[in-house]
């Protein structure tokens, strides 16, 4: 039923911890609705395969990337390789890529089947432990809704724990429907104002509440966690927290997850050629995180901050 259903992933990770109760895979699918200036996985922004470029690996002598590309849009000269980026990401074969041999050019985003997927998670299953499983993330994994479905189907009849993480800014009815298939939900929420989420994320918040809400009063017996990014400068402000930790405490839910920012995915914006507006943003300091936390808890909301989340 599910075997000509194709969905566009951007990479897969084993081994992670932070994603979920035990050990995990998580699989990051493209395509996303909101373009957060923070992103940290901007390859998996848009719903296409994108050529990523790492000059270190370049060989300045190596000319088969000019030579294989078919619309021009790939050139060396003095200063190094150039590529025409919009060309490039219309581009539908990225021969370019292909013909390198160094690993200076790579393509973020492969189309797989379920039956694909489901093999290389088979695979891991085996190194999951007690516990482990699988998270759906992205980019926005329901973005891509018919494959996601179809995937969390596969695992649960695998016996596979699943857990999908989602900027909630997507479908209610579909939401609701992902609930069906998913052990654990993550649901980021990244500020309470709707013109300053607009501002930083390309869209209001009124679906995200909305969809937030909605699952709260769902009935839905998996586990239910609310993300918070602190952002410096965007969402940091104790106003800012306060609103949230009320809005979170009013639904009866019990539990927030801080998530500090950080610059871990910098060089993804130089591979792809992109600006970056948050390369000079420090981390938030642990006296922040502290106090970030300290406004969750008095609102009665059990609250971690990054790795200390107890999964």
């Amino acid at each position: 039923m599910n075997a000509g259903v194709r969905g566009l992933i951007f990479d897969i990770q084993g081994h992670s911890v932070h994603d979920g109760p035990g050990c995990r895979t998580l699989v990051f699918l493209s395509g996303c609705p909101l373009h957060c200036a923070w992103c940290a996985n901007p390859e998996g922004q848009l719903p296409r395969s994108r050529v990523m470029y790492r000059e270190q690996k370049c060989v300045p002598t190596c000319r088969r990337c000019v030579s294989a590309c078919p619309h021009h849009a790939v050139d060396r000269d003095s200063t190094g390789l150039r590529l025409d980026r919009a060309r490039c990401d219309w581009c539908d074969t990225l021969d370019c890529a292909s013909a390198c041999l160094h690993e200076a050019l790579r393509v973020a985003g492969r189309a797989y089947t379920v039956d694909e997927l489901l093999r290389v998670l088979r695979r891991d299953q085996d190194f999951w432990g007690r516990g482990g499983g699988v998270t759906f993330s992205g980019g926005e994994p329901l973005a891509q809704p018919e494959f996601l479905l179809a995937a969390l189907q596969e695992c649960r009849a695998s016996y596979m724990h699943t857990a999908v993480e989602t900027c909630a800014h997507v479908e209610t009815a579909l939401l609701l429907q992902v609930l069906r298939w998913t052990d654990w939900l993550f649901v980021d929420l990244k500020h309470m104002d709707s013109a300053a989420h607009r501002a930083g994320t390309g869209a209001g918040n009124e679906l995200i509440l909305r969809n937030i809400e909605a699952v709260a009063a769902a009935g839905w017996l998996g586990r239910f966690i609310v993300r918070v990014p602190i952002v410096p400068g965007f969402n940091d402000a104790a106003e800012n927290l306060q609103a949230m930790a009320g809005f979170v405490a009013r639904l009866g839910l019990r539990e927030v997850n801080l998530l500090p920012f950080h610059r871990l995915g910098a060089s993804k914006y130089e591979q792809l050629g992109l600006n970056y507006p948050y390369a000079h943003t420090e981390p938030p300091s642990q006296e922040v995180l502290l106090a970030a936390g300290r406004i969750f808890a008095a609102a009665g909301l059990r609250c971690y901050t990054g790795a200390e989340a107890p999964f």
